[in-house]
């Protein structure tokens, strides 16, 4: 969820753990892969209906997500991707659920690697709990009986099935579903199966039901205009009209109850929960949004609020050996650390350090995490090092308050100077192999592109130049190509360009973000994030430069981002 990222770069927007398994390793003569963990980036809290008194209910280093209170108050059923210990097998998204104080955890569905189960929902009675599984391809609503220990498939049809919600009188289950039309609309169904009754038909998603306490009307997530707003509908679905009417803000995940609707909103530059009168009035915010806040669900009396926050999020360096050896930590603390960068030798890291939103800085290391040195000392915020060939000087990003730019320093710390100054905002820079130039993502009129930069002119040359945002670029050691991250239609992808800006080739292809591309030593292969669509978790996969071989790298229970491999040197 990148909750690292998040809180240090919510200024600059403003103003422009136990080892888990994992996938083996097979690195040949590369060295040892580090990346970014990040550890307890969606924990369960519970509040009173006006936020205050809130509390924590889980710790676990794996998100715990979507969490439902029973009506009786006294369970809570969640999902999570947490490590099982009676279980050798790699952890799914499974549904759990546990007594309201975090107690008496019961593991319920045992989807295996890749697998996924969320978005439950009690029934009135407190003896069912629907929740969306993955079947095959697809998404279904699935009923699980919590007396009799069964399950039941309400939705096996083609469609992809989400978000189920009760009807107060445990009737209907309503739910968004792609249909057979494509998008997702809002459906309703018997709660004991049937032909389901479309909702909704408007062009795009409608999405998250749920229903008023009386059932006579349903509230959804839609999204006109791009961005997010709460809709209320009746519930056989006439009469739609906007709540929210926001402009370039999302207002979505809406939970209705006599308290008010609850929602998750980033209205305020991060994302929290607030809540409103059901006719859109009276909106206010519950929850502080450090640096997340998100998943809102009530108790049936509205007195008790549940929901999924970061805010005791932390990100560590760790590495792990191409197979031989299990996870390490090099950094563990109450920080996020980002965005590691081996030496060119090997021996050292270089790597973004945060301890609040208005401070980030970028400090080395030894491999072994000893010898932690901070190089750029509390100004601006800093991220994205990455060293040059001859491991003399170092690159990174700097953001002073008025954008970002490119900036170089010796790798002790000395020297520190921009080398960009076009456009307000220039990242994630990457040297050529001969140590002559930079490549980096920079924003010319609202656009992100590719710009090689040479160091010994200070001329620059844009690399790409299509109206899609292209970011994150990695020079191969070997030269002859520059992977990045581009959006291709709705997520982002890893692509290649040739150093002169010819021959861009997209090499994965899916419904999901892949990004963070990082080369082998050998540029035989490419280390990059793979993000769970519904889980919001990301893990490591590796593809060949020609688009084959795409398969699983490293997977634990939390998430693995901004991935780098090691040179032996």
């Amino acid at each position: 969820m990148r909750f690292g990222v998040l809180i240090v770069l919510a200024t600059a927007i403003a103003f422009a753990a136990a080892p888990a398994s994992s996938a083996p390793l097979k690195g040949g003569h590369n060295g040892l892969i580090a990346f970014t963990s990040e550890l307890h980036s969606a924990e369960i809290y519970t509040a009173n209906a006006d936020g205050t008194a809130v509390r924590r209910l889980t710790d676990n280093p794996a998100a715990s997500r979507w969490p439902a209170l029973s009506p009786d108050g006294r369970t809570i059923a969640f999902c999570s991707k947490r490590e099982d210990h009676s279980s050798t097998d790699e952890q799914g998204w499974d549904l759990y659920v546990m007594r309201s104080d975090g107690s008496e955890l019961t593991h319920i569905t045992r989807t295996g690697q890749g697998g996924f189960a969320g978005y439950p929902d009690w029934s009135p009675d407190g003896t069912r709990v629907a929740f969306s599984m993955e079947m095959g391809n697809r998404l279904d609503i699935i009923v699980y009986d919590i007396v009799r220990g069964s399950f039941t498939d309400l939705t096996p049809d083609g469609s992809s099935d989400q978000h189920p919600r009760w009807s107060p009188d445990g009737r209907k289950v309503a739910y968004d579903g792609s249909g057979q039309g494509g998008g997702l609309d809002v459906y309703v169904i018997d709660a004991n199966g049937g032909t389901p009754t479309r909702l909704t038909s408007q062009a795009g998603w409608e999405r998250q039901p749920t229903w008023s306490p009386d059932g006579k009307q349903i509230a959804y997530t839609v999204y006109p205009g791009g961005y997010a707003d709460i809709y209320v509908m009746n519930a056989d679905g006439t009469n739609p009209r906007n709540l929210t009417t926001t402009t370039q803000v999302d207002d979505y995940e809406p939970a209705w109850s006599p308290a008010g609707i609850a929602f998750r909103s980033d209205r305020d530059a991060r994302d929290g929960i607030y809540v409103m009168a059901p006719d859109g009035s009276n909106v206010r915010r519950l929850t502080s949004g450090v640096p997340v806040d998100l998943d809102p669900a009530w108790s049936r009396d509205g007195k008790q609020l549940l929901f999924v926050s970061g805010r005791d999020a932390t990100s560590e360096i760790g590495i792990y050996d191409t197979g031989l050896a299990p996870y390490r930590s090099l950094t563990h603390g109450k920080w996020f650390d980002t965005d590691p960068a081996w030496s060119p030798n090997g021996r050292r890291l270089a790597f973004a350090r945060s301890s609040n939103r208005a401070k980030q800085d970028i400090l080395v290391m030894r491999a072994n995490g000893s010898g932690v040195k901070n190089l750029t000392h509390g100004r601006g915020i800093n991220w994205s090092p990455t060293w040059s060939p001859d491991g003399r000087r170092i690159a990174y990003t700097r953001f002073e308050g008025f954008g970002a730019q490119i900036w170089v320093m010796n790798s002790d710390g000395s020297h520190q100077r921009p080398v960009t100054s076009t456009g307000a905002w220039n990242t994630h820079p990457s040297w050529s192999p001969d140590g002559r130039r930079l490549v980096y993502s920079g924003r010319r009129r609202d656009n992100y592109d590719l710009y090689v930069l040479d160091l010994r002119t200070a001329h620059e040359r844009r690399l790409t130049g299509t109206l899609a945002y292209d970011a994150a670029p990695t020079w191969s050691p070997d030269g002859s190509l520059i992977a990045y991250e581009s959006i291709t239609e709705l997520t982002l992808d890893i692509w290649v360009i040739r150093p002169d800006g010819k021959g861009a080739r997209q090499l994965t292809k899916g419904d999901t973000d892949n990004a963070a591309p990082a080369w082998a030593p050998d540029s035989s292969r490419l280390l990059f994030e793979k993000w769970n669509f519904y889980g919001g978790d990301s893990d490591l996969w590796q593809i060949n430069p020609d688009g084959l071989g795409e398969t699983k790298l490293v997977g634990n229970t939390w998430s693995e981002i901004s991935p780098a491999w090691q040179s032996k040197g």
